[in-house]
């Protein structure tokens, strides 16, 4: 059958607000749907097609801002990166942000490869607000959830207005990229933690009352054997005067009495742990909670708490003036019915960075979670022309608009979710039709295979990997396999060791590199994996991530 072809025109298509990026060739077509709840009536009613497809284009261009058809947070909602928390306006491309890998549930540090933000306007926007949670997104914005299912915790990404009962947002997550080998000795790491509490500008003394016997006696135990060093008592206070060389070191690492965000970068998992301890023993303000009259005290020791895999809350107290920092136990938080939940009108700004994981760690009114970023067949087999042919879809997502073409099945993850002959038809109408016109090529993926999305949904997906058959028969084309991303980041140094690494390399020895097949991720393989990435258009970090992993089966021959 020949592709009943929806022409722009013929669904009213708005006029692009500018050029599209020219797209001569692809390696194939990556299937999406539209997410949210789909109603099933338009399978008996096409005008309620073209009505859906409409407002696809007019949200992308309206909310997104995008040129044309192709989701997100209010002004006040801040992104934590190596540098520390950033609205908006201080974001740029580039800046290293934590970010979560919602199939490993780790956390990770990533580039941010774009900050979208879309001009004030009247929206309708949903609050999500309690004591652990606030935030203010649009209906679409998506976000990675943990469910509880009979065979354990089941990972997927809903929406903001989909969110049930049983979903769960995380709210930490340890990080895949702590230092495996110390920089500093554990007394040092401690010494700084008394030092923030109650230590002089210069970093020369720390103070502690005479009646704090057992913290004494710790501080005593953590100096013990450093030369140079004495104690004196002055009323009620005693002071340790501290060596010359140790004073400039902590005054270098917590000038202030603050701890640098690099320093704590610096830390392994057992030493963050004892910062944190040492830092709540000092502040004798709780258990798991620090005050502190300055801020950046504060979000010192919160930065720490979320490095380590805790959650945090951070708030001033109006009668007291001082910052409170808790950490949270629970990594994640259920949002229904624990949490106040209600649509209401926004006229800000909105905005989103783009991460490879798309995801990021946000922050609103001081309470911390992850979040997700940005990023047509119908029933009635026929198919609706989008940016059309040869031009770069805004779909696929950074590092595949090169490779693949995009096709969006009118079906959702609720209402109408098991897609129809007549889509899956149209689907392949339309791939069809891109190969005969548009020079694709002949794979067929989901989008989930480059990302970390639920899209194109599962029963979607599951056609898709049963070879995209034409229903009532027909042969399904060959589906190209990649072994699945090994769930942490390959990076020097220090030199990783491993199969994961001895995959890659051997991958990329196949594509022509000059590289050692040892298993050995070191100065060799992280050069390799920037040329690799330069030619591909990529962040050049030499680190294999999830994005360089796959486009080293993936990516055209060059």
């Amino acid at each position: 059958m020949a592709i009943d072809l929806v022409l722009r025109k013929d669904w009213n298509a708005r006029p692009p607000r500018g050029d599209y990026t020219q797209l001569d060739s692809t390696k194939g077509v990556k299937v999406h749907y539209t997410g949210g709840r789909v109603d099933p009536g338009i399978v008996s009613d096409h005008s309620g097609c073209v009505a859906l497809v409409r407002s696809i284009q007019a949200f992308h261009m309206d909310d997104n801002g995008w040129i044309d058809i192709g989701y997100c947070v209010d002004e006040e909602t801040e992104i934590l990166t190596r540098q520390g928390w950033k609205s908006y306006r201080e974001l740029r491309a580039g800046d290293v942000a934590l970010t979560l890998d919602h199939r490993t549930g780790m956390s990770e540090w990533q580039p941010v490869l774009e900050v979208c933000v879309f001009p004030a306007k009247e929206r309708e926007m949903i609050r999500m607000e309690g004591p652990a949670h606030s935030s203010l997104t649009t209906p679409h914005h998506r976000w990675p959830v943990e469910r509880h299912a009979a065979g354990g915790t089941e990972r997927r990404w809903v929406t903001t207005e989909t969110i049930a009962h049983p979903d769960r947002i995380p709210a930490a997550a340890p990080c895949a990229d702590l230092p495996a080998e110390p920089k500093w000795s554990d007394a040092f790491v401690e010494l700084v933690a008394w030092f923030s509490a109650g230590g002089s500008s210069n970093g020369a003394a720390i103070h502690r009352p005479r009646r704090d016997h057992a913290h004494l006696m710790r501080i005593r135990a953590v100096l013990h054997g450093v030369p140079g060093g004495s104690e004196t008592v002055e009323g009620d206070l005693v002071e340790f005067r501290l060596p010359a060389a140790t004073g400039r070191r902590l005054a270098e690492v917590a000038p202030g009495g603050v701890p640098r965000f690099e320093f704590l970068l610096s830390l392994s998992r057992a030493q963050l742990a004892l910062f944190l301890e040492t830092s709540l023993m000092a502040g004798d303000a709780g258990r798991d909670r620090l005050e502190r009259q300055d801020r950046a005290g504060a979000e010192a020791f919160m930065f720490a708490a979320l490095l380590s895999g805790a959650g945090a809350t951070m708030r001033r107290v109006p009668e007291t003036g001082m910052w409170v920092t808790t950490i949270r136990r629970q990594q994640s938080l259920v949002p229904r019915p624990a949490l106040s939940v209600r649509k209401e009108t926004y006229r800000g700004r909105i905005w989103c960075p783009r991460t490879e994981n798309q995801s990021w760690l946000a922050r609103r009114d001081g309470t911390v979670y992850f979040t997700g970023n940005t990023m047509v067949a119908c029933p009635h087999r026929k198919v609706f022309e989008g940016r059309g042919l040869h031009h770069l879809p805004a779909a696929n997502g950074p590092g595949l608009n090169a490779g693949h073409y995009a096709v969006l099945g009118l079906v959702g993850n609720a209402g109408l979710v098991q897609p129809p002959d007549g889509v899956l038809h149209a689907i392949l109408d339309a791939i069809q039709y891109l190969r005969d016109k548009g020079r694709a090529g002949q794979e067929i993926k989901g989008h989930r295979d480059g990302y970390s999305t639920d899209c194109p949904g599962d029963p979607l997906y599951a056609w898709i990997r049963r070879g995209a058959p034409r229903p009532g028969g027909g042969t399904p084309p060959t589906v190209p396999s990649t072994p699945p991303f090994p769930g942490r980041l390959l990076k020097y140094p220090p030199v990783m060791h491993g199969e994961d690494v001895r995959t890659w390399q051997a991958q990329m020895k196949k594509r022509g590199f000059d590289l050692a097949v040892d298993g050995a991720y070191g100065a060799g393989s992280r050069e390799v994996c920037r040329t690799f990435q330069r030619r591909q258009g990529i962040e050049d970090d030499g680190i294999v991530g999830a994005l360089t992993w796959r486009l080293a089966w993936e990516a055209p021959a060059s």
